[in-house]
């Protein structure tokens, strides 16, 4: 038994990348040999600094590391596939970890032999509009799109300046036929499995598929909770607000600086703490975000911890006794188990996969509501009832690993 686990970047840090090498390690544990398919090589000492050695150790027990050009890859299977010639794949199983941001796509793959963890169906969306930025930021390819971002917000080109644009555009129309071909064909061709019920309903609808399985994705639940059982007495907690988040757009990190703006307005809270990876193509973003702190006045409230290990995350988090989540419509929110597993109240959006977890007293619609919400806390709320750590188990790794495991020896037995 081979199998061949898809991820393509692992070097964001963020929680697809952690269900990654929690996968990884599932297939270890049942004797199952692999190999790892990605379209950049991992940065070993970032992932460490994220996740901690032992988990990123499992990177070594992979056979071999393919890095790929995704687009050449789907090219060449939708070639060969409409010339009814299929090439070798020398895998009895396939894991796509994150099929959104790598629709890598064989025309051998069935439900029978291939899995597909889309936490989201986002490069429906992407395809749709023809989004640069997918292609750029998920797939790599910054060398060409660079060149259409500088045609696309200058104006007063002379006419073969307009038809090299054109080129360019043309040549994007035809990479996303490309991605939709490979991304069409993966979901309706393996076994989708996702993270809550959110997002279920979102992938049924694009692809109408029946057999989408739920499976939360694995938290690291006991080394945070261990962090809040450090803390000496809880009433030292301060009134600190914490984030969690890649420091990326679609994130909407601006929302908690404008949360941040209303509690320091009303004299609420001792200050925001924001922790964060940082990718390098989302530099301009984090850019505005400081900007947007200077002009709002918050420099003295609001405070970036950016690319931070996992052990200086575990201090933030001591000195913070509420988390606030940014994002509308999040998928599930990894990091809000986190924060409630180290028994900070967590305030999240009504709509998304954090709905389904958190208490309903504790969901926003407005950010006006949020920092209402906040202000019930911090006065009303006793402190040392603020640690109130559910029963999580069910988001741990032990979990996942072993709902993972269940659904792979039913591929099994059926080859």
């Amino acid at each position: 038994m081979k199998a061949n686990v898809v991820h393509g970047d692992f070097n964001p840090c963020g929680g697809a990348e952690r269900l990654s090498l929690v996968t990884m390690q599932s297939l270890s544990e049942m004797g199952i040999d692999f190999d790892l398919t990605t379209l950049k090589s991992p940065n070993v000492s970032k992932l460490e600094n994220s996740f901690g050695k032992n988990l990123v150790s499992v990177l070594k027990k992979a056979d071999k590391i393919n890095i790929i050009s995704i687009l050449e890859e789907l090219r060449q299977h939708q070639q060969q596939h409409l010339g009814e010639h299929e090439d070798d794949y020398n895998y009895d199983i396939t894991i796509n970890t994150n099929g959104d941001a790598a629709p890598y796509y064989h025309s051998s793959f069935s439900k029978n032999n291939a899995i597909t963890y889309c936490h989201f169906p986002s490069t429906q969306y992407h395809i749709e509009i023809e989004n640069s930025e997918y292609l750029r930021t998920d797939l790599g390819m910054t060398e060409w799109t660079n060149i259409i971002s500088k045609g696309e917000s200058h104006g007063g080109y002379e006419d073969n300046n307009i038809k090299e644009t054109e080129l360019q555009m043309n040549r994007k129309r035809y990479y996303f036929e490309i991605i939709k071909y490979g991304y069409l064909n993966l979901m309706k061709n393996s076994l989708v499995v996702t993270n809550s019920e959110f997002s279920r309903k979102a992938i049924a609808k694009i692809f109408k598929l029946d057999d989408i399985r739920i499976l939360s994705p694995p938290i690291d639940v006991e080394t945070f909770h261990n962090a809040a059982l450090m803390i000496n007495g809880y009433n030292e907690k301060k009134d600190t607000i914490l984030v969690i988040s890649r420091i990326a757009p679609h994130k909407k990190i601006e929302n908690a600086i404008k949360l941040a703006k209303i509690l320091k307005d009303n004299s609420v809270g001792k200050g925001m703490k924001i922790v964060g990876n940082l990718y390098q193509y989302f530099l301009d973003y984090y850019s505005g975000l400081q900007q947007m702190v200077l002009e709002l006045d918050l420099t003295d409230y609001v405070t970036f911890e950016i690319n931070a290990s996992l052990d200086k995350l575990l201090s933030v988090i001591k000195d913070c006794c509420i988390y606030f989540h940014p994002m509308i419509g999040e998928h599930f929110g990894m990091s809000v188990i986190e924060a409630m597993a180290a028994g900070l109240i967590t305030v999240v959006p009504k709509e998304g996969g954090t709905s389904e977890f958190v208490p309903q007293q504790y969901q926003y619609d407005t950010i006006k509501r949020a920092a209402e919400i906040i202000t019930h806390i911090l006065n009303h709320v006793h402190k040392k009832d603020r640690i109130s750590v559910k029963d999580l188990g069910q988001f741990s790794n032990s979990h996942y690993i072993v709902g993972f495991q269940t659904i792979l020896n039913e591929l099994i037995k059926c080859k």
